[in-house]
């Protein structure tokens, strides 16, 4: 199980609520920024928690600058060093948007200076709230490229192991050259969905999506993820991608559907990044049919 925010820190008795759930035989992790870490909170943890704590960058400017906090990045360095202290796992996260994308292999160097266990590299997933400033804030399809390179070359060189959880399209990326690098797709409600609890009860698809499926303090968890509900809501697949004939079809299925859902009102339309990709490298549709990848690579530059 995981707990985020927002930041989970701000709340005094998150310690007590991951020792509650360990004591109910559930595995605990914190997705924080690692700012609020100090000894005395990570001392409120049970011990083998794990933190999820997000570097952006492998320099104090980049990383302030990104998160628009002055002092952040030694206050992150600090909560990763209390992590691995008091008996923590620690995971790395990489966000990648255009001001960072390019110094990826210096985050995840970062990150295993740091002691961390596992590292997540994950592209910006856009909202109808970014999508208009995506120019600025999302990486360049070549710098999306260059980072999974970087990352490639990481796991290669130090045997770490990165997982790619925001799904990369392959009519954007050809994926096959990155056989070292553990690349995740949405499972539209299979059995490894991950569904989202807000804390008043409110039961949400996955983390991106703002569409609530139901209240938990009056429907079991079966009820509303076997509901119309969530079927109506995984069921969508983009009818551009029927004609698709690359090997990974049927993990891809257009991308992430909520990231759709969220910027464009409706599933049946592909990822945004398949968008962007398009108008970014100014060609016809027809040149992301996903038949070759060869072709494909040559599209996107």
């Amino acid at each position: 199980m995981e707990l985020s925010g927002g930041e989970p820190l701000l709340r005094p008795d998150l310690g007590g609520i991951c020792t509650d759930l360990v004591n109910d035989g559930l595995s605990v992790a914190v997705i924080t920024s690692g700012v609020l870490l100090t000894p005395a909170r990570a001392r409120q943890f049970p011990a083998g928690t794990t933190f999820e704590i997000t570097l952006f960058g492998a320099d104090a400017e980049l990383h302030d600058r990104i998160v628009g906090r002055a002092g952040a990045f030694e206050r992150v360095l600090q909560g990763a060093a209390c992590a691995l202290e008091h008996g923590h796992q620690l995971v790395a996260s990489v966000v990648l948007n255009r001001l960072n994308a390019d110094h990826t292999r210096d985050a995840l160097e970062l990150g295993i200076a740091l002691g961390a266990d596992a590292f997540l590299l994950n592209r910006m997933n856009y909202s109808k709230f970014t999508l208009p400033q995506a120019g600025q804030l999302g990486p360049t399809v070549e710098q999306l490229k260059g980072a999974l390179d970087a990352a490639e070359a990481v796991a290669v060189e130090y045997g770490a192991s990165i997982s790619v959880s925001v799904p990369i399209p392959p009519c954007v990326i050809d994926l096959a050259p990155y056989s070292h690098l553990h690349f995740g797709w949405c499972p539209r409600g299979g059995s490894q969905a991950y569904y989202t609890l807000s804390h008043n009860g409110l039961l949400r698809p996955c983390n991106h999506s703002s569409l609530v499926l139901g209240d938990l303090r009056k429907q079991s968890f079966e009820e509303l993820v076997d509901g119309h509900t969530a079927a109506a809501f995984w069921a969508p697949v983009p009818s551009e991608c029927g004609a698709c004939e690359h090997p990974l079809r049927d993990v891809c299925r257009g991308g992430c559907p909520a990231a759709s859902d969220e910027c464009y009102g409706t599933r049946e339309q592909v990822d945004p990044l398949v968008q962007l990709a398009r108008q970014e490298t100014a060609l016809p549709c027809g040149c992301f049919n996903a038949v070759g990848a060869a072709a494909e690579i040559e599209c996107t530059g």
